[in-house]
């Protein structure tokens, strides 16, 4: 993935009832020909979209994470190979998510493509209206505590 070039902003598509949803151009230049979806571990509300590479480097650092039991980093890997799926984008530039994909993050419908720097992620739109306001007053209040000038 470049590092010139960050995944960025905010996008809203509808997932179709084959599970296709669109991908954004930008996205995808920077993503790559093959990309993986995979649960978010951050938020279970939502998917995420990433290269290759950073779902291997992802497994990498669960792998050797010292603070987790190995127990856990193999249930964790287990878990995002399982659930995780490698694309590629048709001609339209759509992607088509997986079954237990589009269940485990309750998609349907509107859905919103956010980048997020290095990787992208999919939130139903009913999910996600919430969340932007609910993050930006817990920022705020953080950026006050902390001094930091914007």
């Amino acid at each position: 993935m470049s590092t010139l070039m960050p995944l960025l902003n905010t996008y809203n598509y509808n997932l179709d009832s084959k599970n296709r949803i669109f991908i954004p151009a930008k996205h995808r230049e920077v993503l790559g020909a093959s990309f993986v979806v995979f649960p978010n571990l951050k938020d279970t509300r939502s998917l995420v979209i990433s290269s290759v590479e950073y779902f291997n480097s992802l497994i990498d650092k669960i792998r050797n994470n010292e603070e987790l039991s190995a127990e856990d980093r193999s249930d964790m890997i287990d878990f995002l190979s399982g659930f995780g799926d490698t694309v590629t984008t048709d001609t339209q530039g759509r992607i088509v998510l997986a079954a237990n994909l589009v269940s485990f993050a309750e998609l349907g419908g509107a859905t919103i493509i956010r980048g997020c720097q290095d990787h992208v992620e999919i939130w139903s739109a009913a999910v996600f209206t919430e969340t932007p306001k609910e993050k930006a007053k817990s920022f705020a209040d953080k950026v006050k505590k902390s001094g930091m000038v914007l």
